[in-house]
């Protein structure tokens, strides 16, 4: 489903997320370290970043990174879901710190160089534990390796990223959301930025083994789905982030949001015009592929056609020297009435034969024609008992060979029906000769082959051809009519019943197998009635 070079891609961007992480913590801890409070609260009255919360995201960045090859070794694999862990109790301790100073002390000596340093005394928000337990627990189901697990993290990842939005429109709107809700300060922007991050690098580092492995998809969909996750990943920050950075005195933070607003309406319509012209693209080739294929298809029906009548060529031989040998017979007759006297009344009985038999060579082989160009059937009324009658004669002689009896249950009560009598012989010769070939390994005395004609229960003339010859098993059943498929090796080109099931289906029937291994097999096709 998905292809290596989208799922590269996605990977890489995994890994960017991965340094990301780890670079907003290193960013931060170098503001507490240097004493620039720009690096840890953007601005004075913004939430701040604490050095604890900045260590964490340096090892959740690494554990991220860590997990994320397709296969880990046990080191590497181990060593993530330490740190996952890891950050799952830092988690809870900033989360337990509002209620009791406890944790403080316990988080306070985990971090003990920072606590030397006494970079600060601000505590983490409870929101920033909270996620801190939910991102870090994905990562450790992530380095589970088990697709449900995988599914459960990046769906978490999912929501996670979708609550942060909250975040970054909060800032873009000057409302602190959690605040709001909960009375307490809201998450500091550096924080939720470096969360979305751990968010999007869990859903891309193993995007193929869980749910939003259509990403990595060459399909329509697959384009529609990245366009739209990067919109969702790129727009949110950025509505945070620049209203606070560009705002200046010439301009208030409501009318920088609105030029953000405009810009980003104008970004997202040009990103659906381009999407919508690579999905027209895409259903332009895939119309032409189309084409091509149905081209193709026509073209391998017309050589199929070509070389079946390669393998014909012996029988409608046969069929043709009948009526020229006639026509020869009757010439010379009349070599010699004409010697005779009262010749002009003589003649015209074997005159009106020659007629006949040249008639039948031309329309056997004007059929062959029509065959060779793949025109629709001829279609008169026949006699289906004597068309298979004929049939048989043609391939009288190749079962005869091997000592196949023709054993016949024609119903004679079967009406007239219209058809083409040379593709329908061509049908039941290729299915009769099929069955001869099958009978081989066959002992002599359980050689047979059984036809039958009847009116089956829907009104339709059918037609069962029986072997007893060595049968199919079900894979073989399944392929057996598709244009390739052959048992005989280099002695067939399996291409005659493929024909055959052409035919029937251009006369409105159907043509089917029933078969078990070493129990023969029975070919079926139907004709309408009308």
């Amino acid at each position: 489903m998905y292809t290596e070079h989208h799922l590269l891609f996605l990977h890489r961007l995994a890994h960017l997320a991965a340094f990301g992480v780890m670079l907003v913590g290193v960013v931060v801890l170098v503001g507490w370290f240097n004493h620039i409070p720009a690096l840890y609260r953007v601005e004075k009255d913004l939430p701040l970043m604490t050095p604890g919360a900045a260590f964490s995201f340096v090892f959740t960045g690494a554990a991220l990174f860590l997990l994320q090859p397709e296969k880990t070794s046990l080191l590497r694999r181990m060593a993530g879901r330490l740190l996952a862990l890891g950050g799952v109790v830092l988690g809870l301790l900033m989360l337990l710190s509002s209620w009791h100073s406890i944790p403080d002390a316990l988080l306070g000596q985990g971090l003990t160089p920072l606590t030397w340093l006494n970079l600060s005394d601000a505590k983490d928000s409870p929101q920033a534990g909270m996620a801190f337990i939910l991102t870090c627990t994905g990562l450790f189901f992530l380095s589970l390796e088990r697709q449900a697990l995988i599914n459960v993290a990046q769906w978490a990842a999912f929501f996670s990223v979708m609550l942060l939005v909250a975040v970054f429109f909060g800032y873009a709107h000057q409302e602190d959301m959690f605040k709001v809700f909960t009375g307490e300060a809201g998450m500091a922007l550096p924080t939720a930025t470096a969360f979305a991050l751990v968010g999007w690098g869990i859903i891309l580092a193993k995007v193929e083994k869980g749910f939003f492995r259509i990403m990595a998809s060459n399909a329509s969909g697959g384009l529609v789905v990245r366009r739209v996750m990067f919109l969702m990943a790129l727009f949110p920050p950025l509505l945070g982030w620049l209203p606070v950075l560009v705002e200046h005195r010439t301009l208030t933070h409501t009318q920088v949001e609105s030029l953000l607003a405009s810009g980003m309406v104008m970004v997202i319509v040009l990103i659906v015009i381009r999407l919508a012209y690579q999905l027209d693209q895409e259903e332009t080739l895939r119309e032409q592929a189309q084409h091509e294929i149905l081209q193709h298809q026509t073209d391998l029906d017309q050589m199929v056609r070509l070389n079946t009548l390669g393998e014909m060529a012996s029988g409608i031989a046969h069929e043709l020297n009948q009526p020229l040998a006639a026509v020869a017979n009757y010439a010379s007759a009349c070599q010699r009435i004409l010697q005779a006297d009262g010749a002009s009344a003589r003649l015209q009985e074997p005159l009106q034969a020659i007629q006949q038999q040249a008639l039948r060579a031309s329309e056997i082989i004007r059929r062959m024609r029509a065959l060779v160009r793949k025109q629709p059937p001829h279609k008169v009324m026949a006699c289906v008992e004597q068309v298979i009658h004929e049939a048989l004669h043609l391939s009288k002689t190749g079962t005869t060979r091997l000592d196949v009896p023709l054993l016949l249950e024609l119903d004679d009560t079967v009406p007239d029906i219209p058809l083409d009598i040379i593709q329908i012989q061509q049908v039941i010769l290729n299915i009769v000769q099929n069955g001869r070939d099958a009978m081989h390994d066959t002992p002599s005395h359980r050689r047979q082959i059984l036809v039958r004609s009847f009116l089956n229960q829907t009104g339709c003339v059918q037609v069962d051809i029986s072997d007893t010859g060595s049968g199919m098993d079900a894979e073989l059943k399944q392929r057996v009519f598709d244009a390739f498929v052959t048992t005989k090796g280099a002695q067939g080109m399996g291409i005659g019943l493929s024909l055959c099931r052409s035919i029937i289906e251009a006369h409105g029937g159907r043509l089917w197998v029933e078969s078990e291994p070493e129990q023969g097999a029975t070919f079926s096709f139907t004709l309408p009635v009308a």
